[in-house]
């Protein structure tokens, strides 16, 4: 086993402490603060650029030990005290499992009284001793468990089943879905259960929408309410199904099941191993904790350090790590089926999954990204900052890309940007979404000139807010990369390490059930921001349009804006080889420009990427008619532009609409054009009060 750790945040104030858990069977490991600005060996770039900072860690050992992952979501109650004399307890409910067999362990259901309703490895669901009824995944049955003190009997619909025990009727707590060690999870819906004791109510659980999602109430009284371990999906449809309405806040009573799984994690729950208090004076940037264990192996946690206090640049630079969290743990291309896709489309032969140090720790422990299914096939909703996330690392490569040697993505690819700004001597301040969800336009008002990362897609409707703020205000934006500000996400406001959406349309890997697109977190409607009535053509003047792993494209001159082209001649713009997906600066994810999208009439379109192949295909939120016209060779729709967007007071957006962009940056030496215009733009929006732009959309 790799050494492998995780922090207790991504981002951290100059002067802040910064709390690092790691897990390791070797006897110590040794750690050292380091800058991040390039972790991407690829032989077209300028090599890997980690620099030691001198810190408190210098010339320590820590010891070694292994932090297990125990995931599986479930609810226990606080203790609560029966009646005196108390003969009789009845617990009801709804339960729906959703693996039935295949879990590969048993799954208990409720734990009552050391009395427990589980589901055999068989999928054969009963008392724990005694005959079981073979229960059938997706289907619901009403659940009636009665405990004496020398009995317990269960009812599973019209199957009973009795066992003889001796138990003690003062005082208990309750488990849900798992046993009351919070072992054995259970897959599956339980919904509306509710406690009597001699015929007098004591418990009713309200297992629908809450503002405090970890806590849940008993309307009955304060004893017996709970608390939900590894955030389980609150707010799902029970066994009525939905409502007239099919959004929770509206239709409260038909929303009042919990959906638990056996692999939820939401907080892994390690112990700090080092505590490194960061100076005030530290400038802000991406900087990691690199731990070298004694028997040899490595691990580099990254995280950013905010300006805080200090004095600001003239540009920032806003790593997106709501989407790094989304993509923190995938392992797509480990099933067979996705690489199947990829040769179906025409990528040749799709890279295997495993090329990475901790992917297999990743697959052993069944860590789940946004992009992942649970065990019981249904898609994960929540991910969390507070566990491994082995994809987050300055030298990760993506499976899914075909091209290039690393094919870097998210974070190990805006180290492109890091390494271009570093090595074109621009002098920039970092932060990330966090601080744009949590202060708004705030976190951007000093700025001259922001600039994203390569894939932006994870916005909250507080970052939306912000970003729109800041252009009506005049400032300037550079979105460097494609497939941006596509997803409605949310945070949990009562934890705020989790994060949340729903893929109702759209690209996905998985779609939610039917009446459930509402995020429970905060309510509001999930899936695409274009649905909501922001489609990003309306900011940036382009949106998601294609996604293809086999090759890039270059883009075509349309309109020489001058100061844009300055020093270019070529009509061919990233026409060479490039550090992401092979060759060509407009690829893997690609937006374009539509007016009917709500692309700005004055918007200039500087280049246009065409020519792609089958293997992009067109986005399904664009299939209104089955037209067989759905890919780069037979759809107009799959293009990539570059534009530039006029905004009031000044203000003004670059946008590549690529994923590949960054990774066109720094090859040759930074001797390109994909290089120079960017330079060109970036000056320009931070020196020139009057860009001189074209007013009219080509």
């Amino acid at each position: 086993m790799n050494i492998i750790g995780y922090l207790d945040r991504l981002s951290y104030a100059p002067g802040a402490s910064v709390h690092a858990r790691f897990s390791t069977p070797a006897t110590a490991f040794e750690a050292r603060l380091v800058r991040l600005v390039n972790g991407d060996p690829h032989p077209l770039g300028p090599g890997v650029d980690i620099r030691d900072v001198p810190s408190a860690l210098d010339g320590l050992s820590y010891p070694g030990r292994v932090q297990p992952l125990r995931a599986g979501s479930f609810l226990r109650t606080g203790n609560g005290s029966l009646p005196a004399g108390t003969e009789r307890l009845v617990l009801t409910a709804a339960v729906q499992p959703t693996l039935a067999a295949g879990a590969g362990h048993p799954q208990v259901i409720v734990s009552l009284a050391g009395v427990e309703v589980v589901i055999d490895e068989r999928g054969r669901a009963g008392l724990r001793t005694g005959e079981g009824l073979d229960v059938v995944s997706g289907r619901w049955y009403r659940l009636t468990l009665t405990v004496t003190p020398t009995a317990a009997e269960l009812s599973l619909g019209d199957f009973v089943t009795r066992t003889e025990i001796s138990t003690d009727l003062t005082s208990l707590s309750v488990t849900f879905a798992a046993s009351t060690e919070g072992d054995n999870c259970f897959n599956g819906r339980i919904d509306h259960p509710t406690l009597t004791a001699d015929g007098t109510l004591i418990a009713d659980w309200d297992f629908g929408p809450s503002r405090t999602l970890r806590q849940v109430a008993n309307r009955v009284g304060p004893d017996f309410a709970g608390e939900t371990v590894n955030f389980p999906l609150r707010a799902c449809l029970g066994i009525n199904g939905a409502a007239d309405d099919v959004d929770p806040r509206l239709a409260p009573e038909a929303y009042q099941a919990i959906h638990f799984h056996d692999d939820d994690l939401d907080d892994a729950g390690w112990d700090d191993d080092l505590v490194l208090d960061l100076p005030r004076d530290l400038a802000s940037g991406v900087y990691g904790i690199h731990v070298t264990a004694a028997d040899g192996t490595e691990d580099t946690v990254p995280f950013v350090v905010t300006p805080g206090d200090n004095p600001r640049k003239r540009a920032l630079v806003v790593l997106p790590t709501f989407s790094y969290l989304a993509y923190s743990c995938e392992h797509v291309m480990a099933d067979p089926g996705a690489r199947d896709y990829l040769k179906g489309v025409g990528v040749g032969e799709p890279p295997e999954f495993g090329g990475n140090v901790h992917d297999a720790y990743l697959i052993a422990n069944g860590l789940r990204s946004l992009y992942d299914v649970h065990t019981d096939g249904t898609g994960v909703c929540f991910t969390s900052m507070r566990k491994p996330l082995p994809n987050v690392r300055p030298q990760h490569r993506w499976a899914a890309v075909a091209g290039g040697e690393t094919s870097a993505h998210q974070f190990s690819a805006d180290l492109h940007l890091i390494k271009w700004l570093d090595a074109e001597g621009y002098d920039v301040d970092v932060i990330t979404d966090e601080e744009i969800h949590r202060e708004g336009v705030d976190a951007l008002a000093p700025y001259r000139v922001v600039l994203t990362g390569s894939h932006p897609e994870y916005p909250t409707t507080a970052m939306m807010a912000a970003y729109d703020a800041y252009l009506q205000r005049g400032g300037r934006l550079m979105y460097l990369g494609g497939n941006g500000f596509y997803w409605v996400t949310s945070i949990d406001p009562e934890r705020e390490h989790t994060i949340e959406i729903r893929r109702t349309a759209g690209i996905r890997a998985w779609q939610p059930e039917a009446g459930e697109w509402h995020h429970a977190t905060t309510g509001e409607l999930g899936g695409l921001w274009r649905l909501r009535g922001k489609a990003p053509q309306k900011m940036l003047g382009v949106g998601m349009a294609s996604q293809g792993f086999d090759a890039n494209r270059p883009y075509d001159v349309v309109t020489r804006v001058p100061f844009v082209f300055e020093g270019i001649a070529s009509d061919a713009i990233g026409d060479f080889p490039s550090l992401v997906n092979g060759h060509g600066a407009a690829g893997v994810e690609i937006d374009r420009a539509d007016r009917a999208l709500g692309t700005p009439d004055d918007t200039v379109v500087l280049a246009t990427a065409t020519g792609f192949s089958r293997a992009y295909g067109l986005d399904p939120i664009e299939v209104q008619l089955p037209d067989g016209r759905y890919d780069g060779t037979t759809s107009d729709k799959v293009r990539c532009d570059l534009v530039l967007v006029p905004k009031p007071n000044g203000g003004a957006v670059f946008s590549t609409g690529s994923i590949a962009w960054c990774g066109s940056l720094l090859a040759d030496e930074r001797r390109n054009n994909v290089s120079a215009l960017t330079g060109n733009v970036l000056r320009a929006f931070l020196d020139r009060d009057d860009l001189q732009m074209d007013q009219s959309l080509q």
